[in-house]
């Protein structure tokens, strides 16, 4: 039979790792509107040190399917994405061309999609 300080000593961590961040969305850094979406090559990290991203009022046209031309960011296979918040003015978050990474990645709001892979 095992030890309580044994069990414990396994259980514990994960069960702390649930409390998370109970704080809401960060407050952004800066503010920044494009008209067209922002490409992250393959390889790349972008960090945007919890700048708020969107694509302008009127982006998100309700539920209509979107491609990633309509996506606030573009990642490219293996691109990095972090310390970012996509705002509420957007009809796609961030689309992934293959296999990414996304790191601290906050939204405002969802339109149509938050993450499509």
């Amino acid at each position: 039979m095992r030890s309580t300080a044994a069990v414990l000593s396994i259980l514990l961590p994960g069960a702390l790792a649930c409390l998370g961040y109970e704080g809401g969305v960060p407050k952004p850094t800066a503010h920044y509107s494009n008209s067209k979406v922002i490409e992250i090559a393959a390889g790349q990290v972008f960090d945007a040190g919890w700048a708020k991203y969107d694509r302008g009022s009127g982006a998100c046209s309700g539920d209509s399917e979107g491609s990633w031309q309509d996506a606030v960011f573009y990642l490219h296979s293996g691109a990095t994405l972090k310390n970012v918040i996509i705002g509420k003015d957007q009809a796609e978050g961030v689309h992934c061309d293959g296999p990414c990474n996304l790191e601290f990645v906050w939204f405002e709001d969802v339109c149509e999609d938050a993450i499509t892979i």
